[in-house]
C-alpha cells in the first residue's frame, strides 16, 4: 500500500484542523454542512453586526426579524424537526427531508459561527418546541402544529424556567388547576426565547404532578414582556405571565402525564435534545473567534513585524485552536452516540460543561489578541461571541449543575 509522504499531505488549517468532518461525516452530512455554511455566508454574516447593534432594517422589530429568519432557515435548510423520525407522517413524506444527528449538529455549528442567538432560535423551534409536541402531544396537536412549525410559518417557544427556579425546575410555582372543560393557568416564566411565538409549550404544577400545556398566543390572561439584554441581541427573550389563563381541555400534552417522581422527565428530555445542539453550536462560536484572531494577527504589523510573528500571540492562537478542535471531536462523538441510540444525558452534560466553557475561554483569548475596537458593534465578532456564550453557560442548566449531573453519574451519589 502506498504511503503519502509529508510533501504530499494536505496542510491542516484552522477550519477542521484534524480533517474530522472529511473523515467522519457522510457525503449527505457534508451536503447539509455546506448548505448551512453557504446560507450563513450569504444571509447572516453580512448583517449580524448591524442586528446585534439594534439596526434591524428593513424589519421594524425583533419579532419580524426572527420570523423572517425562521422562514429562511426552514426554506433553505429544512432544519426544524429534521431528526424526528416520523415527522414526514405529519408534514408530508415528499416534503420532509430527514437528517442524521451529526448533519443536524453540523448545521447548528455553522449557524452559531454567525451568532448564538440565531442558533438558539433554531434550537428552540426544533429541539424544544417541536420535539415536545412530537414526543408528548396528541395526534390532533401534532397535525395542527408540526407542519407550520416545520416550514417556519409559525413559531413555538418553551416555558420552563421561572424567576425563583433557575436550574431547579422542581421548584416550579406555576400552577394549572382543573376546571370544567379545561384548565386555569397561573404563574410566570422568564428568559423565554421567542416568547412572542404563536404557541408556547408551558410546564406547570398540577395536583397530580408537573404537566405540559400548549398555550396559544392571544389567549386571555397570557401576557408577554420582552427583556432588554446586552447579549444575544439578535434574538428576543421574554417573560411570560399567566393570570387566570383559561385553557381548553385539549391544551394538555397528554403524554406528559406521569407518576409522582417521574413528572420532570418530559421537560428534561426536551432539554437534552436542545443541549445536544448547544454542544455543536459552541464549536461554531469558538471557531469563528479563532479564525478572526488569526486573520488579524497575520495582517496587523507592530514594530515592523506581523503580530502573528510574536511567540506569545502564536501560543494564544494554538491554545484556542486546540480547545476548539477538541470540542469539535466531542460534538462528533455525541452525534455518533445519538445515532446509535447510546446517548445518555450525562454525555450531553459533560459535553456542554466542556464545550461552552472552553468556547468562552477561546473567545476571551481571541479578544485579547484583537484591538480595542473589538468592544464596538462594528469591527469584530469575537467580542459578540464572548457576550453571547456567557448566557449559554447559564441557560439550559448552569455550568455548575452539569458538573453535578456528571458527578452523580460517575459516583452514584447525588450532590443536588
Amino acid at each position: 500500500m502506498a504511503v503519502a509522504t509529508a510533501e504530499k499531505l494536505e496542510t491542516p488549517t484552522s477550519r477542521d484542523f484534524y480533517f474530522s468532518d472529511e473523515l467522519w461525516l457522510s457525503e449527505d452530512e457534508k451536503l447539509v454542512r455546506d448548505s448551512a455554511r453557504q446560507f450563513v455566508a450569504a444571509e447572516l454574516l453580512p448583517r449580524i453586526r448591524a442586528w446585534d447593534e439594534g439596526n434591524l432594517a428593513p424589519f421594524a422589530k425583533g419579532e419580524e426579524l426572527t420570523r423572517h429568519l425562521a422562514k429562511r432557515i426552514a426554506g433553505a435548510l429544512n432544519l426544524f424537526g429534521a431528526t424526528l423520525p416520523e415527522l414526514g407522517k405529519y408534514v408530508g413524506e415528499a416534503e420532509f427531508i430527514p437528517m442524521t444527528p451529526s448533519a443536524y449538529g453540523a448545521a447548528m455549528r455553522e449557524i452559531e459561527y454567525a451568532d448564538t442567538a440565531i442558533r438558539s432560535l433554531a434550537s428552540v423551534q426544533s429541539s424544544l418546541g417541536m420535539y415536545a409536541i412530537y414526543a408528548y402531544g396528541s395526534e390532533e396537536q401534532k397535525k395542527k402544529w408540526l407542519p407550520p412549525l416545520y416550514r417556519g410559518e409559525k413559531l413555538v417557544c418553551f416555558g420552563l424556567t421561572e424567576p425563583q427556579g433557575g436550574s431547579d425546575p422542581g421548584n416550579m410555582k406555576t400552577r394549572a388547576e382543573k376546571t370544567p372543560g379545561g384548565w386555569t393557568l397561573d404563574g410566570s416564566k422568564v428568559w423565554i426565547t421567542n416568547g412572542f411565538a404563536d404557541v408556547a409549550v408551558v410546564w406547570a404544577r398540577t395536583p397530580e404532578g408537573i404537566r405540559g400545556f400548549l398555550v396559544e398566543k392571544g389567549t386571555p390572561g397570557f401576557t408577554v414582556r420582552h427583556e432588554v439584554k446586552w447579549a444575544m441581541r439578535a434574538g428576543t427573550a421574554s417573560a411570560l405571565t399567566f393570570t387566570n389563563c383559561r385553557l381548553p381541555e385539549g391544551s394538555l400534552l397528554p403524554k406528559t402525564v406521569a407518576a409522582p417522581g417521574q413528572d420532570l422527565k418530559s421537560p428534561l428530555r426536551c432539554l437534552s435534545e436542545a443541549r445536544y445542539g448547544i454542544c455543536w453550536g459552541a464549536v461554531g462560536s469558538a471557531r469563528a473567534s479563532v479564525e478572526e484572531a488569526i486573520r488579524f494577527a497575520k495582517d496587523r504589523v507592530l514594530f515592523d513585524k506581523p503580530l502573528a510573528a510574536k511567540q506569545a500571540v502564536q501560543e494564544k492562537l494554538v491554545w484556542c485552536l486546540n480547545e476548539t478542535e477538541n470540542a469539535n471531536l466531542v460534538a462528533l462523538q455525541l452525534g455518533r452516540l445519538k445515532q446509535l441510540g447510546k446517548l445518555h444525558f450525562g454525555h450531553i452534560s459533560l459535553a456542554k460543561y466542556n464545550n461552552v466553557d472552553k468556547a468562552i475561554q477561546v473567545a476571551q483569548r481571541c479578544v485579547d489578541v484583537l484591538p480595542a475596537d473589538v468592544f464596538t458593534f462594528e469591527a469584530y465578532d469575537a467580542g459578540r461571541h464572548l457576550r453571547n456564550l456567557q448566557i449559554v453557560k447559564k441557560y439550559e442548566g448552569a455550568h455548575e449543575i452539569h458538573s453535578l449531573v456528571v458527578g452523580r453519574a460517575i459516583t452514584g451519589v447525588s450532590a443536588f
